[in-house]
């Protein structure tokens, strides 16, 4: 990915292969999973986190960041902001 600011972010994921996530994002955890829909949270240094959700498309829901640079519109379904 790139560099930046340290920032948490959590998000659903829906894919085939939660492993896929785990093994891009290496601070990623799964945090629960109901019906194959996945709770993950990571963290991560700047931006590049945002081109590869995207890039992802609709197996990626809800992105969140709890830490770090605040939201700006990325095309993410459903995004918020944990103070």
């Amino acid at each position: 990915m790139y560099g930046g600011k340290l920032r948490k972010v959590r998000f659903q994921y829906s894919g085939e292969s939660v492993e896929a996530v785990l093994d891009r994002l290496p601070t990623a955890r799964v945090l629960g999973e109901e019906e194959g829909v996945y709770l993950v949270e990571a963290e991560v240094f700047g931006k590049g986190i945002d081109m590869w959700v995207r890039s992802q498309g609709e197996l990626i829901t809800d992105y969140e960041i709890l830490r770090g640079e605040k939201y700006y519109d990325i095309g993410v379904k459903s995004p918020t902001i944990v103070p």
